[in-house]
């Protein structure tokens, strides 16, 4: 997750932007901004186009410009090409036809749905949407291989901006401080960036400067009007999924092997996921807090006791094959979780905490919430309480507040995890079903089967 979304682009990232013609995103904290209610992002109405055929029009490049500014059509019958950055803009929006395929041409290419544009990409099951790298599209090699299983990292991905609610004002995405979004009131919060629906994002992430990275699929200060739904990201060089503020919600999603966390919320999203399948592979970090199934937060000790605006990410059908961290929180984080399991394949050099804070304040907002069963397991070793949430806390090293405090000591008390009358914490356990897998589309035209190789080794 990264840990401060307002920033100043180094030299560095601006040459590396300049260079690549885009854009360029797990961040490190500089100094956290005080909230202000008066300078808010001005609100860009939207062009209103929908579906309607007759006013779009389709490029006579397959190669995407810098800037989309009128409603503009790809249709399925040719691969349509992200040289760099291509940001949607000016209210407008960007329709996709059922199996079109858009591929990034380098790491550094990516789109951006701009607040106030809009994105309609609905696919099918036969027909879905796909956005990929050029070599996964077209192989290189003398065997002619296309990218490898999972790959990692060989364009950027896909941005949605929005106006949402969103911890702190004249927030800007890490990875291209053009790109405005979110708002410190709730006006907007219902606001739609469109729609996805059997789309895929392969092979995506891009390193543009230390912290400041590209994602799967990024989504800030997008709102609840937006739907997303069938969702297969393969291969991310970060985050699978990152949501920083807004009110998204997401229905059957496939999140398969992302260097570092498969579902990361931060800066006051709340949203519901629902039936959500992670698979981890080739990780950044293999250790019990960082490439997370999981994290929440916020950048800044910033929200009181009992804040509505506390990041809280409510998670209902969730089965995570984790060879890194479990969950991962810091600072004002909150969750509602029902019917979430974890199970654990890592090596045994590495701890065994499942459940582990960055920080000491993790609860004191009350915004964290087991209302249906949770279950940890791990493949190697026999779970105890004390082995799954851990006592330490990985960047700031006070132990007044840690998760065994909270999950385990106050568990159900007013200091401590709240557990509904149908929760309950169950460790070294598989009874919780989790994700249904079986609706769970993961990526693969005509078919429930995944499109690269399944290991839950």
């Amino acid at each position: 997750m990264t840990n401060l979304k307002i920033m100043t682009l180094s030299l560095a990232a601006a040459t590396a932007i300049a260079l690549t013609g885009c854009g360029g995103s797990n961040s490190s904290p500089t100094t956290t901004p005080t909230p202000t209610a008066s300078a808010e992002w001005p609100v860009v109405a939207n062009q209103g186009c929908g579906t309607d055929a007759s006013k779009y029009t389709t490029p006579t490049s397959t190669t995407l410009p810098a800037k989309i500014t009128a409603c503009t059509k790809l249709t399925a019958d040719k691969v349509w090409k992200l040289a760099g950055k291509t940001a949607v803009t000016n209210g407008a929006d960007l329709w996709l036809e059922q199996g079109t395929v858009v591929e990034g041409e380098n790491p550094a290419s990516f789109l951006a749905i701009t607040a106030g544009s809009k994105i309609h990409a609905v696919g099918t099951k036969n027909k879905p949407i796909v956005f990929t790298s050029n070599k996964d599209v077209n192989p290189m090699g003398l065997d002619n291989n296309h990218s490898d299983d999972g790959a990692q990292g060989e364009w950027g991905g896909l941005i949605l901006a929005g106006q949402a609610y969103t911890h702190y004002s004249k927030n800007v995405y890490e990875a291209d401080e053009t790109i405005t979004f979110g708002r410190t009131d709730h006006k907007y919060d219902t606001e739609s960036s469109g729609e996805l629906d059997y789309v895929s994002v392969k092979h995506s992430g891009y390193r543009v400067a230390k912290d400041k990275e590209l994602n799967g699929l990024s989504l800030a200060g997008v709102g609840s009007g937006t739907s997303i739904n069938h969702i297969a990201i393969i291969g991310g060089a970060d985050d699978a999924v990152e949501i920083w503020g807004g009110r998204p919600n997401l229905t059957n999603v496939y999140l398969y092997n992302a260097s570092d966390d498969s579902v990361d919320t931060d800066l006051g999203y709340r949203g519901t996921w629902t039936n959500v399948l992670v698979d981890q592979e080739k990780l950044d970090s293999y250790n019990d807090h960082d490439s997370a199934g999981m994290e929440t937060g916020n950048d800044g000790d910033t929200i009181s006791t009992n804040d509505s605006n506390a990041t809280q990410t409510h998670i209902v059908g969730y089965t995570a094959h984790i060879r890194g961290g479990g969950i991962s929180m810091k600072y004002d984080a909150g969750m509602i979780l029902e019917n979430v399991q974890f199970i654990s394949n890592r090596d045994a050099n590495i701890s065994d905490a499942q459940v582990v804070y960055r920080g000491p304040d993790v609860v004191k907002t009350h915004a964290m919430h087991v209302n249906g069963d949770i279950c940890f397991k791990d493949n190697n070793a026999t779970l105890t309480d004390a082995l799954t949430f851990s006592k330490n806390n990985t960047k700031i090293a006070s132990t007044t507040a840690n998760a065994f405090t909270d999950w385990v000591t106050n568990r159900g008390t007013a200091t401590g995890i709240q557990v509904g009358a149908s929760g309950s914490i169950n460790v070294d356990s598989t009874a919780c079903t989790g994700a249904d897998e079986t609706t769970i589309w993961k990526g693969k035209a005509g078919s429930m089967d995944p499109v690269e190789t399944y290991k839950y080794n």
